[in-house]
């Protein structure tokens, strides 16, 4: 007869939407491996396919599965989509059908404020699923990982993930409608969840050697800062700890007889006090904020960087946020690749070690000129500014 796994696809194949999601051992979709697949098609009702820890008779498992993956005619709903494409990535499946993902839902439905599922699930299902810590535990050294849970106690807790997930894509489709952002929804963050899966995927290359030799670089001009810091101060304290420069600034050297205070009772050290003081021609504050800047540069950049390569891939793999900025710009973290400094020489440095992954290969820059103007022109009509951009003019100077 049919094989349990047989009977579920047969039976999903009846469904044109199906609420999926994977259980994993990690929050990082590009080094965790599949513990399961939970699948659910009704309210209150979910199946759970455990996968074993053997990549390869996963895949086994995953192939038997293909004729849903392949088919563009489901609509897949999960919360967080694109962990679970990730995921599946990596074991070698790509899904064809498009994506209702409950958590961009919300997001342009309530753009402010937090969105997981297990809040969700609370403020508009008045239920309180079961918390992943009941299973793995909290945080730190004894946590467990998602394998090393009887699959009994993974099954529930897996189950319930697809059956609420399911259940908040009911309640927000009503609220799309009502709050006037189904075309949002559909045409720009919906189709967006595949393309950053596969950006996410690809990673990017880093020239390790690069960072290595210009951390050497930047602690010889950090060391060099300092040291001149010492000798102007004429004494020898702590650089780093502001309490310490404060007093130094401010009690040993009286360069601002009005300095404040932190609540704390001791001096504000910040960069803005401290440009104040450069401004008038402290050089012993330039040598202050040109070591401030070398040693920032040197353990959020160049010293991390190579840290976050990914052995299976020698890549770094950021994780794009689609549903964090109110604004609707995305975000990047691990590391976050979208605010490599720029604004200063050294910074501008940093933005070498992202290499093409080899010769035949090469990156690209592009960036849109003027792009809120246009649309303000191409929304509003002015014929004015239609005209000074089909003139190819400066717009800033022709609006002023």
């Amino acid at each position: 007869g049919e094989s349990a796994i047989e009977k579920l696809v047969s039976t999903l194949k009846k469904h044109k939407e199906i609420c999926f999601d994977t259980e994993t051992t990690g929050l990082d979709a590009n080094q965790a491996s599949l513990v399961g697949l939970s699948f659910s098609v009704k309210p209150g009702e979910a199946w759970y396919v455990p996968c074993p820890d053997d990549i390869a008779a996963t895949k086994k498992i995953l192939a038997q599965f293909q004729s849903l993956f392949t088919d563009p005619s489901i609509t897949w709903i999960g919360q967080n989509c694109k962990y679970d494409l990730l995921v599946l990535k990596w074991a070698g499946i790509e899904i064809a059908g498009s994506l209702f993902d409950t958590m961009l839902a919300h997001y342009v439905i309530e753009p402010e404020g937090k969105r997981s599922m297990d809040l969700l699930s609370e403020k508009y299902l008045g239920y309180e699923p079961v918390s992943i810590e009941e299973l793995i535990g909290k945080k730190g050294k004894g946590q467990l990982n998602m394998r090393d849970v009887e699959v009994e106690k993974v099954k529930e807790y897996a189950g319930e993930d697809a059956d609420i997930t399911l259940q908040l894509k009911h309640y927000f489709v009503p609220l799309l409608k009502k709050k006037e952002v189904e075309r949002v929804f559909n045409e720009v963050e919906s189709p967006l969840v595949k393309v950053l899966t596969d950006m996410e995927f690809e990673g990017v290359n880093v020239d390790v050697n690069f960072l290595k030799d210009y951390s050497v670089e930047l602690e010889k001009e950090a060391d060099r800062a300092e040291k001149s810091v010492y000798k102007k101060a004429g004494v020898h304290f702590n650089l780093a700890s502001p309490k310490q420069l404060g007093e130094v600034l401010f009690d040993k050297l009286q360069l601002d007889p009005s300095a404040k205070k932190t609540k704390t009772g001791q001096y504000q050290t910040g960069e803005d006090v401290l440009l104040k003081l450069a401004a008038k021609g402290h050089e012993i504050v330039d040598d202050i904020l040109t070591y401030r800047q070398l040693t920032k540069l040197k353990s959020t950049y160049i010293d991390a960087l190579p840290e976050l390569i990914n052995p299976k891939t020698g890549r770094v793999h950021t994780t794009y946020g689609q549903a964090v900025a109110v604004t609707g710009r995305l975000a990047s973290n691990n590391p976050n690749l979208q605010n490599i400094p720029v604004r200063t020489e050294r910074g501008r440095e940093i933005r070498k070690a992202f290499i093409p992954r080899d010769k035949n290969h090469l990156l690209l820059s592009a960036d849109y000129s003027q792009i809120e103007l246009r649309i303000v022109a191409a929304i509003s009509g002015d014929a004015n500014m239609c005209q000074a951009f089909k003139e190819g003019k400066d717009i800033h100077t022709a609006t002023a």
